[in-house]
């Protein structure tokens, strides 16, 4: 699995500025990575056969991790998630042993396609947390705050302090182009902005204009029953955004593709109705990747 590689801004003045893709290690970028750690305590040397690269290389990383240890900087600070991923009120992925890359996500037409945003820092660190885009309004973003398991809408930039749980809901209108385009978290954090990078995938399929249900019940629930039982679709009351209502509302655009799919192979993709539901609560995002790929 890749490393989600967390870059700075340079672009300070526009928060919605245009930024490089998914930034990539060049020859040169761990020198540059520790000169910028060390500032003039560090200066890059000119090494001349491979034995002098790898010692170089060898002490570089040695007083990276122990500049990081010894400022509190282990870890990232931003960090993106699928819907499904179990994070707990310290910001770590409880569930599964290992999460979803979210850089590339595809994003459906006409639907919602929703994120959970870590930010992970001391108690009484301040930061604002900001969503760019590019082109300009893409998408429309709406950005909510995890308490227990109801969700606050927040307006973009918002401030933070110390570790939480945002979700970002990302609504792609229905006669938009197919086309890639940036969507990208950034942190403004201890004088410095912080940008997680994401390119969304606009693809070809759309759901169905017209109103969607409210309800509770789990995405994996939504489909089964769609699959197995499609006279007994699981439902629920009408109420405030929660996390259960968001995925609720995700699934019934899943079931809106689901109906113009070859329901063989949705089946096949799905499993037997007879199997034991999977411990690994991203499994489901099998079925959302054979649906948003559907023409």
């Amino acid at each position: 699995m890749g490393v989600a590689i967390i870059r700075r801004k340079h672009d300070l003045g526009n928060s919605h500025a245009p930024d490089p893709g998914v930034g990539y290690f060049e020859a040169d970028q761990l020198f540059q990575l520790l000169a910028d750690a060390f500032r003039d305590s560090f200066v890059t040397m000119r090494v001349h056969n491979l034995q002098d690269t790898i010692a170089v290389v060898k002490a570089g990383l040695i007083l990276l991790f122990c500049a990081s240890f010894s400022t509190g900087a282990w870890g990232q600070p931003l960090s993106v998630y699928s819907e499904f991923a179990r994070i707990d009120d310290s910001g770590k992925v409880t569930a599964p042993e290992s999460p979803r890359e979210i850089l590339s996500p595809m994003l459906a037409r006409n639907a919602f396609t929703s994120f959970q945003i870590v930010v992970e820092a001391p108690k009484g660190t301040t930061y604002k947390l900001d969503v760019a885009q590019n082109p300009e309004n893409a998408v429309k973003v709406t950005l909510y705050r995890e308490t227990g398991d109801r969700l606050a809408p927040v307006d973009l930039p918002v401030d933070g302090d110390g570790t939480q749980v945002f979700w970002m809901d990302v609504w792609r209108d229905g006669d938009s182009a197919v086309e890639r385009i940036k969507v990208e978290p950034q942190l403004h954090l201890n004088d410095d902005w912080i940008i997680y990078p994401m390119e969304g995938r606009v693809m070809e399929a759309m759901v169905p204009r017209g109103s969607l249900p409210p309800g509770t019940a789990a995405p994996s629930d939504v489909m089964r029953a769609f699959l197995c039982a499609a006279d007994e679709l699981p439902a629920g009351a009408a109420g405030d955004m929660s996390i259960a209502a968001m995925r609720f509302r995700n699934a019934q655009q899943d079931l809106a593709l689901a109906a113009a799919a070859p329901r063989a192979d949705l089946q096949k993709t799905f499993g037997l109705c007879t199997d034991a539901a999977s411990p690994d609560p991203e499994w489901y995002l099998r079925i959302r990747d054979f649906l948003f790929r559907l023409p």
